[in-house]
């Protein structure tokens, strides 16, 4: 399976559709459920009803008012809009004015107002390709359409990844131009969606003397700390890149290549998926060859670059509400205060002897001195 969707809500991980190489496209919807343990060889999937049409090269965003539902636009089968909400578990055909055109390979990504930014694509009908240079952004709580203004726009670009940074900024990775030309790895194309503005930065590509190849078919996701990694792509020779694991820094802009180590790493992929699960990139699926494609899933570390095969489900952090109240004093206050109170009863009693013996002569003497 390879081209699929995915959408990850509520520690269930789902996977829609995709391209079956005997049948064009598959119609299987499952999810991972990440809130039990498992091995990556035997992964806890759960099966769902069958799509009630073929999805494959479509975007997919979760919103809805609780964050609950799945929306997927275009594709190479999907004229429209169609939802699915995860708690009544049905498939949903949205009824919208001004659809546009149907189109496949995009990337798409959503704001915290509901709105959904896809760019570009293209469009194939009667062995024709029609490709696309607009932004379009569909409110899912409004159901409209809207588009940015067209200036300064990139050129007809698919095949990349788009990655949303808290500053309303939209990271666009490689991806080719009209099927024909690649993104170079460099050039970084970001849409400003507070301004409806495009912007265009050079990152570094050579680190540690590691060639960087231009890619698209790769995945990316965005860490907690402002890091996007990447894996795996096409590269100009129509093989998949040679250095798959490339990550990004999003303030000085640039590019890395870590070594990344143990013995669960996956074959160099494409049209696989990518998504965060705390400090885990899951990668699923996806094209080994034009003709084979991957049925497994894979587990990286980010902290430290580590192929892992165990997925645990994380400790739920200890309720300390009844607990006793930790010490106010560190230990270090606690010593440094009983070595002062011996030093000053030392001092007592060594001043409390003088005093003593001084007045027991002074007493013998027939006077008190004080």
């Amino acid at each position: 399976m390879s081209a699929h969707s995915t959408a990850l809500i509520d520690k269930k991980l789902y996977f829609i559709g995709g391209h079956d190489p005997t049948a064009d496209t598959d119609t299987s919807f499952f999810y991972l459920d990440l809130n039990q343990s498992f091995n990556t060889s035997s992964p806890a999937f759960v099966n769902l009803s069958t799509l009630p049409v073929g999805i494959t090269f479509a975007a997919a965003c979760v919103g809805g008012s609780n964050d609950d539902e799945i929306f997927i636009f275009g594709g190479a089968n999907q004229d429209k809009i169609i939802s699915f909400n995860t708690k009544s578990q049905e498939w949903f055909s949205l009824i919208t004015e001004g659809e546009p055109i149907r189109r496949r390979d995009m990337q798409a990504v959503i704001d915290n107002k509901g709105n959904i930014y896809m760019f570009g694509g293209y469009n194939e009908f009667n062995n024709t390709l029609t490709f696309f240079r607009d932004m379009i952004i569909f409110n899912i709580l409004t159901y409209t359409y809207s588009n940015e203004k067209i200036y300064n726009n990139p050129p007809n670009i698919c095949g990349y990844t788009a990655t949303l940074l808290q500053n309303g900024s939209i990271v666009y990775i490689g991806g080719i131009i009209r099927k024909e030309l690649l993104v170079q790895i460099e050039f970084i194309t970001i849409y400003d969606i507070n301004k409806d503005s495009w912007n265009y930065i050079t990152a570094t590509r050579f680190i540690n003397s590691s060639y960087i190849e231009d890619r698209y078919y790769h995945s990316a996701v965005l860490t907690h700390d402002g890091r996007i990694i990447c894996y795996g792509g096409i590269a100009e020779s129509l093989s998949t890149v040679s250095r798959s694991l490339i990550v990004l820094n999003t303030t000085s802009f640039e590019w890395n290549s870590p070594d990344n180590f143990g013995t669960n790493k996956p074959p160099r992929l494409y049209l696989h998926s990518a998504n965060l699960v705390e400090n885990y990139m899951i990668i699923g699926f996806g094209n080994v060859t034009s003709e084979n494609t991957s049925s497994r899933i894979y587990q990286l570390n980010i902290r430290n670059y580590t192929w892992i095969a165990y997925y645990e489900v994380p400790v739920p952090g200890i309720n300390i509400i009844n607990q006793p109240k930790p010490p106010t004093f560190s230990v270090v206050a606690v010593v440094g205060i009983t070595i002062g109170v011996a030093i000053v009863l030392v001092l007592l009693l060594f001043f409390g002897i003088r005093f003593y013996r001084r007045a027991s002569l002074s007493f013998s003497s027939g006077a008190v001195e004080f």
